[in-house]
């Protein structure tokens, strides 16, 4: 496998001041149920337009194009979208590109890239994750702001301080810094989802790189941390789309079952599934585990925290998952403690669940 190293790029980005953000993993007894803080500033000029495909000819997108070794990037085809899809006619069922859109291919054909992560080892484990936060609710009215963060992260608190790994998308860091903060400083484990969501196919090299550094770039100064970890946007992703990630720093996480959460009413995807249909995955899922037919191995679940419809369907489910199953975030089933660049944040795993405060990673 490709070594990979800190992204350079991001070493002089500031980062959090004062008591925004905790620098190491938590101590139960500071999470409570909570209001967020007051507003934290973030110039936003710094940033590209949010949920827009940020530019490729900034200084700082061009700095990170000339640093990585492009030999190492195969040159896959970019696709075109048809009706909001990536467009899989024609594509060869070799599969030559490992491209996870037309085949779910979850093992590169790149020697040196790894495998995509997307199940829990251990059969019982349910790796907990959201997509597409933080939800901030753009509304006056009050019934539907209620919905935003911290609701959902309170929830969690409430159902013996549950942790989950979230794929937050960047624009989403900068317009709800404080919220984002408040995930952090929960132990949730943050991993970058793109800045625009994108299928990340269609798009050019250094259109990729421009929607991976502006996301890192704000988890970096919002959180402090550097993640190792993204998740593609649709599922969509190839060798070429997998090597420019681990060039930069990231690795894949996909998913082993896909709740179709975004697909419901009232989600940013104007979904047309009625509640019922989810609840049947949900209702299937526990079911095949309680008698005694799931145990090949564990999962990785598609959910979101993008709506009032996805997270209502997250509060109807999480008690009944936590009762079925050991819930925990995917880095602790995969074992893996250290998420991030940044060496003082050592996480708790399966073999290590109490890790020593300021534990280095033996592998930077």
């Amino acid at each position: 496998i490709l070594p990979q190293t800190s992204p350079a790029w991001l070493a002089n980005i500031p980062t959090p001041t004062g008591n925004a953000v905790i620098h190491q993993y938590p101590k139960d007894n500071t999470i409570t149920v909570k209001q967020l803080p007051g507003p934290y500033k973030i110039d936003l000029n710094k940033y590209p337009k949010q949920l827009k495909m940020p530019p490729t000819d900034s200084p700082e997108v061009q700095d990170v194009i000339k640093q990585l070794d492009w030999s190492k990037v195969p040159k896959a085809q970019q696709r075109t979208i048809k009706v909001w899809a990536v467009d899989t006619s024609g594509y060869p069922k070799t599969d030559p590109d490992c491209w996870w859109s037309a085949s779910t291919c979850k093992r590169p054909k790149l020697s040196y890239l790894p495998d995509d992560i997307y199940t829990c080892p251990q059969a019982g484990h349910w790796g907990l994750n959201y997509d597409d936060g933080p939800l901030k609710v753009y509304s006056f009215n009050q019934a539907e702001k209620a919905w935003e963060e911290p609701r959902f992260y309170n929830f969690l608190v409430e159902h013996n301080k549950q942790k989950a790994t979230l794929f937050f998308i960047g624009s989403n860091v900068v317009a709800f810094p404080e919220a984002a903060q408040r995930a952090l400083n929960d132990g949730h484990t943050i991993c970058a989802h793109t800045w625009s969501h994108q299928q990340m196919t269609s798009l050019t090299n250094e259109q990729i790189v421009a929607e991976l550094y502006w996301t890192s770039r704000a988890i970096k100064e919002v959180l402090g941390v550097t993640p190792k970890c993204w998740r593609p946007p649709y599922g969509d992703v190839d060798d070429r789309v997998r090597a420019i990630a681990w060039l930069m720093g990231m690795r894949t996480i996909i998913w082993d079952q896909d709740s179709n959460d975004w697909n419901l009413y009232g989600t940013p995807a104007r979904g047309s599934v009625p509640p019922e249909e989810i609840d049947g995955h949900f209702t299937d899922w526990i079911a095949k585990r309680v008698n005694n037919m799931d145990n090949e191995h564990g999962h990785i679940t598609l959910q979101h925290e993008n709506s009032n419809s996805t997270v209502s369907m997250s509060e109807r489910w999480l008690p009944k998952l936590q009762a079925a199953f050991d819930v925990m975030p995917i880095h602790k089933c995969i074992n893996d403690p250290y998420p991030y660049w940044e060496q003082s944040w050592a996480y708790p795993t399966l073999d290590n669940p109490n890790p020593p405060l300021n534990q280095k990673d033996p592998t930077s």
